[in-house]
C-alpha cells in the first residue's frame, strides 16, 4: 500500500517509494550521525548522493524554514510576554536557544523537503526493481 505524501515526508521516507528509510539513525538528536544517509534506498534503490554537493540545494529549503521558525517563535514570545521592544535582549536569548534545539531538525527536514522537490514518486517502482533483481 502506498503511504501518501505528507506522512512520507514527515516520517523521512525516500521520496520515490515512500517506504525505504533516508537517513541510517531515526534521532536527528544524535549529533555524530546528524549527516549519515543511505547510499542506497533499501526498498527501490534510489540513490540518495546523485552527485558531490547535491544537498547544497538543502540550504535553499532551510533558510525560509528557519525564518518561519523564528517568526513563530517571536510570536508566541509576543503573545506571552505582550511586548518584544523592552525585552529585546530575552527575544534573542529565546530565539537562539529555540535555534539551536531545533536546529538538527531543520537540517534533516532541509534535505527531505529538498529530495522530495528533486525526485518524483513512482508507485511501481518496487514491482520494477524486483522484475530487475528476478533477471540477474
Amino acid at each position: 500500500m502506498a503511504t501518501s505524501l505528507i506522512p512520507a515526508l514527515l516520517t523521512m521516507k525516500c521520496p520515490r517509494c515512500r517506504t525505504g528509510k533516508v537517513f541510517k539513525d531515526p534521532n536527528p538528536y544524535h549529533l555524530k550521525r546528524i549527516g549519515e544517509m543511505n547510499d542506497l534506498c533499501p526498498e527501490c534503490n534510489l540513490n540518495f548522493r546523485p552527485e558531490p554537493g547535491f544537498y547544497f540545494g538543502g540550504a535553499v529549503v532551510s533558510y525560509p524554514l528557519m525564518v518561519i521558525f523564528n517568526l513563530l517563535v517571536a510570536i508566541a514570545f509576543y503573545a506571552i510576554m505582550g511586548d518584544i521592544f523592552n525585552h529585546v535582549f530575552t527575544l534573542l536569548l529565546t530565539m537562539f536557544i529555540a535555534t539551536v534545539l531545533v536546529a538538527p531538525v531543520m537540517f534533516r527536514y532541509s534535505r527531505i523537503i529538498f529530495l522530495y522537490v528533486v525526485v518524483r514518486y513512482n508507485k511501481n517502482i518496487k514491482q520494477s526493481v524486483k522484475q530487475q533483481a528476478s533477471q540477474l
